[in-house]
């Protein structure tokens, strides 16, 4: 449904060289997959507080960790050009939220 409601698009900034991406609460990281199946070159890394099996149909490209996106993040500064972070709202604790736009900014 979120396909058709956003015109098949990935990404809506205007992004031209994605290198690294990261997906907040990944789930059954279908938008995770097709960013990495669209672009073999590009990293993407999901982190979700489920332990989901990475299966042998996956690209290689895509990285799934088991982390929880109520912590705080132990990523880098700068290391993803952009982070997707949809449908998350009702599992980030309420406290959490200004400390968690800071960590997917930077």
């Amino acid at each position: 449904m979120l396909n058709i409601v956003f015109d098949h698009r990935l990404f809506f900034p205007p992004v031209t060289r994605v290198r690294s991406v990261l997906d907040c609460g990944y789930g059954a990281a279908s938008w995770a997959v097709e960013v990495a199946e669209k672009d073999p070159s590009c990293t993407v890394v999901g982190v979700d507080i489920s332990p989901h099996m990475k299966s042998d149909d996956m690209p290689e490209n895509f990285i799934p960790q088991l982390d929880d996106i109520n912590h705080a993040f132990t990523f880098n500064a700068n290391s993803f050009d952009f982070v997707h972070s949809r449908l998350v709202g009702g599992g980030i604790n309420r406290g959490r939220w200004p400390a968690y736009l800071r960590d997917i900014k930077k």
